[in-house]
């Protein structure tokens, strides 16, 4: 499994997560087998024009099959979810790490 979170700066794990898919600096991508995180991708965020149909294509390209965000614009959330992606969202933002654990304790909100 990928799971994606939109972040601020690139200190892997331990990056703040960004308040919008779109605010974010960069991607960070947790790899899993199972629920251990097998490895940690960074991805700078080259979008600026074209927003949504450009993630959209990016999260598709990458395999990503999940997105935890604080926020989401309801376009984007519909595109993403057309495609396959589930989104999980807690408002309270977090390092990575923090949310990923809110994660695999069921703790975060589907939407």
């Amino acid at each position: 499994m990928r799971i994606v979170f939109p972040t601020i700066e690139n200190l892997s794990y331990l990056s703040n997560v960004a308040p919008d898919v779109k605010e974010a600096n960069f991607f960070t991508v947790l790899n899993l087998t199972g629920q251990t995180i097998s490895s940690v991708e960074l991805m700078e965020n080259r979008i600026h024009e074209n927003v949504e149909d450009e993630i959209v294509k990016l999260f598709k390209s990458n395999n990503f099959n999940v997105l935890i965000v604080p926020h989401i614009d309801e376009q984007l959330e519909k595109k993403l979810k057309k495609v396959g992606i589930s989104i999980f969202t807690e408002e309270k933002r977090k390092k990575v790490l923090g949310l990923y654990s809110d994660f695999v304790q069921d703790k975060l909100t589907k939407i």
